[in-house]
């Protein structure tokens, strides 16, 4: 979206401040970021959620209070558009989408987001990526960039002559690498400084590369291409390791967790088992001695087997011990099944054989999960 702002900048002029003060003066940032929004709510309708709106206000108050510019007072407005999209205006204004807000993954996810639009505003990247290229801009170029930038059907933008050379001249990029890499290491900076997980962004951008790994787009806002994604993430979870956080993303965005529940079955009876993203971790045929039936001791073995890998359980982590004769499925420590003769009687299976299938289903399971943010 920083392309649009070169529409106004080619023709208003930049305006500097004077030396030892900020790049650009307020009143020209204000100047562009209220022309900026006029355009895009030409091509956008907002829409009201109050409950979105104060989530919002009060996420980007956080952020910005340990951001690079604190005496900034930023203006979060929705946009109606399923589109997946947040972007930065000088001059204080924030967009997000409705897209947005319906595909993170959690409100640490989206504090990332925010905090990476934040941080662009901070170090004035609209402004200085506009100075780059407002030389290159016509009436028409202009009116090319804004349908592109704003989600234009490919036939309208296909109408502009000149389209394939400015392409080609690579002026549809947005933001720099550089930029972009600054941007997400001052929004892990900015996201540390608050109550939220900076583990957040790391996902929201894994999601994101394994979503577009097959279907590069140009995008707007913060979903860039330029890195490319997978930098992205590989550079976040650098930065990330090198400030000691955990990079446990399950304590970030929401997760598949196990499920304990009765199977129905069009012939034969129903049956009571634990899974974990379809896998079959264990049916329980058994009550066991400390429980009053198979369900109770079920929901037992799902909520042991939530608790640790919400606290970040590793596949290395998960192995076979035996306790009284019997095999028990350890996961960092903590018992999360024990198998018992009455087991091995009802399924007609040895104890050993059921650990280590309910040891196998987890492990696939946690593959799977791991598959899901490959790119």
């Amino acid at each position: 979206m920083l392309l649009l702002i070169a529409l106004v900048t080619s023709a208003t002029g930049i305006v500097y401040a004077a030396p030892g003060d900020p790049p650009f003066s307020s009143e020209y940032e204000e100047k562009i970021g209220k022309e900026a929004s006029t355009q895009v709510e030409e091509e956008y309708d907002r829409y009201e959620d109050e409950e979105a709106q104060a989530k919002l206000d009060a996420m980007v108050a956080e952020i910005t209070a340990a951001s690079g510019r604190p005496d900034i007072t930023y203006d979060v407005r929705l946009l109606d558009t399923d589109m997946v999209n947040a972007f930065s205006l000088p001059g204080g204004i924030i967009y997000v989408t409705k897209g947005l807000l319906e595909d993170v993954g959690s409100d640490n996810e989206l504090a990332g987001v925010l905090a990476h639009e934040i941080a662009h505003n901070c170090t004035y990247d609209a402004l200085r990526q506009a100075e780059r290229n407002e030389n290159m801009f016509t009436a028409n170029v202009a009116a090319l960039i804004a349908s592109i930038l704003l989600g234009a059907p490919s036939d309208m933008v296909s109408t502009v002559m000149i389209a394939g050379e400015y392409v080609r001249r690579g002026i549809l990029g947005g933001y720099s690498i550089e930029m972009e890499t600054a941007a997400d290491k001052h929004a892990v900076e900015y996201i540390l400084g608050t109550s939220y997980n900076p583990v957040g962004l790391v996902t929201f951008m894994e999601r994101l590369a394994a979503e577009y790994r097959s279907t590069p787009q140009v995008e707007l806002g913060f979903l860039k291409t330029h890195p490319e994604a997978p930098d992205r993430v590989k550079a976040l979870k650098e930065l990330l390791q090198d400030a000691g956080v955990d990079l446990n993303r399950r304590a970030a965005t929401k997760w598949v967790k196990p499920v304990a529940e009765e199977v129905e079955q069009e012939e034969g009876d129903n049956y009571v088992h634990v899974s974990l993203r379809d896998y079959e971790v264990m049916r329980v045929a058994a009550a066991g001695p400390e429980y009053d039936c198979p369900m109770a001791r079920a929901e037992a073995i799902s909520a042991r087997l939530t608790e640790v890998m919400e606290a970040g359980l590793q596949r290395y982590q998960l192995h076979v011990t035996e306790a009284g004769g019997n095999p028990v499925l350890m996961a960092n420590g903590t018992s999360i099944l024990t198998v018992w003769p009455e087991d091995a009687e009802a399924l007609g299976q040895s104890q050993q054989e059921i650990v280590q299938q309910a040891k196998s289903a987890i492990l696939q399971a946690m593959q799977a999960e791991k598959l899901d943010r490959l790119y």
